[in-house]
């Protein structure tokens, strides 16, 4: 399975300067990743692999670049097409940015698993609108801001139509 996992603010923004928009206000939706991709592969461009800074524990991580990089617990590669193709058969595949990488999985993803936060940001990297033509959404759980929490949020599934 083919999957995109992505957080967004309400204009589709998801990241600025090389960082989450909210920085670390969700701890929520840092869980909600931990537990999607754990056990499983997740597969990202170089500057989210930077934004990240380590290969992240317990994941299969595959970086797609267009550069040669030798990375100590990482496979690096040139296409999405051929980072699909590395997933270890027993995992599932979470393509998870940047907005690049997500713009190529959107045409060969299967299931979207997006955490819509209830609020704008300044934002320089952006997720493409979705086409509900294409994508229609499956499962929809609503979070209220709280002590934790700073902003309102919805974990949302889309699957392909």
């Amino acid at each position: 399975m083919k999957n995109i996992l992505v957080a967004y603010d309400q204009n589709y923004g998801i990241g600025a300067a090389n960082d989450l928009l909210w920085l670390r206000d969700l701890p929520a939706d840092l869980r909600h990743f931990r537990d999607l991709t754990t056990s499983n592969a997740i597969i990202m461009g170089r500057k989210t692999f930077d934004s990240i800074g380590r290969p992240l524990p317990n994941r299969q991580n595959i970086v797609i670049s267009h550069q040669p990089l030798i990375i100590e617990g990482v496979t690096v590669l040139d296409t999405l097409e051929k980072a699909y193709a590395a997933v270890d058969l027993d995992k599932e595949a979470f393509v998870i940015g940047g907005g690049e990488i997500y713009r190529l999985a959107l045409d060969t993803a299967d299931r979207i698993y997006a955490t819509e936060v209830q609020e704008t940001f300044r934002a320089d990297v952006f997720f493409p609108a979705l086409d509900k033509t294409i994508w229609h959404e499956t499962t929809r759980q609503h979070h209220v801001a709280d002590d934790k929490n700073k902003y309102s949020f919805d974990f949302v599934t889309y699957e392909r139509n």
